[in-house]
């Protein structure tokens, strides 16, 4: 994938008419307003009827508590992730032009570094004041090679550091850090490309003296590839739009992606060796690296997000490769919530009260769904397992409807992120007592891929 790919073509000129006319609207534009504003009009039905719906939860406290109980928060939540993130609203220009270092970490990726790094070349920032960072973390393919290749024609633009071994992401990154004494730090992918003008508006926010860390955001780059990737352009879109939006509302979002995200310098060197060589249960901590890092910052700094910096980001589009990516990310949540659960509460009390119920809900949410669909029918002869799945079904349709209101151009893949919330109940959902379980294995340390969203949702 070009980084040209990502702009579209400049537009022939057509032949001027004789006379001016008035512009005529497309059948493509009408047709997408119209399902647009039906998307907007169903969205706001659904989540009128899951605020309802919260009477009828009411009423059944007295017969059944504990599901009661859990859809009056389930509901609650879902909600307010909407409604907060309608307040938030990204930096305004403040003519920033701080000095920049991009990260850039690889590990057999010779198929897109090359790409990742041109795409850095072609931001639109002052040539003078960035500097690129291009680590190779031991690939046995051509992963040095490419990054060499595109360092030899940079004009010295772009640093390559090779750390012989694969010593994992993490390595990767402290390594990048200490090769650089620029102001602000910002990691990129090496499976992700960026807008031209997202490192600019990026590092707009940090006009905020209180402002530590920024999270930009990523959609999809190979949505067409397969329905996996399908669901989650919709999931990223939402995850970023809404649950980032939400957090940032309250300066502390939970975790900068590694797809694109900066720092302060002052905010990482005081906790870089620690970060580095962090351990869990007495085994090094070789996942979970974005997230690890944001923690890191949000105990004494803000931590924001921005929706005008974009990046895409190649996601996996095999069953077992995406399998395999949620449960290190499931693990290295079930690290990090212990630690952001210590001071979280030092933070705004909403922020706080949120990050709380998002670290118990998937603790419970298992044992309810085998409660109400299997147990309590089968064992007891009562349960509700047609309202839970009437509830899976507003959330799933809330997301994917959000997707088709909000997405630049309507498409039709809104439908997959309806899929996407009953593919998680059959298979995402059992993976995080397993993901506990296993919490100190640190398997998939050194990785096939970076792709994806650590840890963001």
């Amino acid at each position: 994938m070009s980084p040209a790919t990502l702009t579209p073509p400049p537009l022939t000129p057509e032949r001027e008419p004789a006379a001016p006319v008035a512009p005529k609207r497309s059948r493509s534009t009408v047709v997408d307003r119209i399902a647009r504003g039906l998307s907007v009009v169903y969205l706001l039905i659904v989540l009128a009827a899951v605020v309802a719906y919260k009477g009828a939860f009411l009423q059944a406290l007295v017969v059944d508590p504990l599901f009661a109980a859990y859809g009056l928060v389930v509901c609650a939540y879902i909600v307010s992730r909407f409604v907060f993130s309608l307040f938030y609203r990204p930096a305004k220009d403040a003519g920033l032009e701080p000095r920049v270092a991009i990260v850039m970490p690889g590990f057999n990726e010779q198929e897109a570094i090359g790409n990742s790094l041109h795409s850095l070349l072609a931001l639109d920032y002052p040539a003078a004041k960035l500097e690129i960072v291009a680590v190779n973390d031991g690939s046995t393919d051509g992963t040095l090679r490419e990054m060499n290749t595109v360092a030899a024609h940079a004009d010295g633009r772009v640093n390559v550091i090779d750390l012989g071994t694969n010593q994992g992401k993490r390595a990767a990154m402290a390594a990048g850090i200490r090769a650089t004494d620029a102001e602000i730090i910002a990691f990129v992918d090496s499976d992700s490309v960026l807008e031209p003008d997202a490192l600019r508006i990026l590092v707009q926010g940090f006009a905020n003296e209180k402002v530590g860390a920024i999270c930009g955001h990523a959609d999809v780059l190979n949505l067409h590839e397969t329905w996996l990737t399908k669901m989650q352009a919709v999931r990223y879109f939402v995850a970023f739009k809404v649950v980032k939006a939400a957090e940032s509302v309250f300066n502390a979002v939970t975790c900068c992606s590694g797809c694109f995200s900066a720092y302060r310098r002052e905010a990482i060197l005081p906790h870089l060796d620690w970060w580095e060589h962090q351990s869990f249960l007495g085994r090094p901590s070789t996942f979970g690296d974005d997230r690890s890092l944001t923690n890191c910052v949000l105990r004494t700094w803000q931590v924001r997000y921005e929706s005008r910096a974009v990046s895409h980001t190649l996601v996996p589009g095999r069953f077992k490769q995406f399998m395999t990516q949620q449960l290190r990310w499931k693990r290295s949540w079930t690290r990090e919530s212990l630690i952001v659960g210590t001071f979280i509460w030092r933070k705004h009390p909403i922020a706080a009260v949120s990050a709380y119920i998002g670290m118990v809900l998937p603790l419970i949410a298992p044992l309810i769904a085998v409660r109400a669909t299997l147990f309590g029918p089968i064992v007891h002869g009562s349960g509700a397992p047609l309202v839970y799945l009437l509830g899976v079904y507003s959330m799933a349709i809330a997301y994917g409807l959000y997707y088709a209101a909000k997405r630049p151009r309507y498409d039709s893949l809104w439908i997959f992120g309806v899929v996407f919330c009953f593919f998680y109940l059959f298979f995402l959902l059992w993976q995080t007592y397993w993901a506990i379980l296993t919490a100190r294995s640190a398997s998939w340390g050194t990785r096939p891929s970076t792709a994806g969203i650590e840890g963001s949702s």
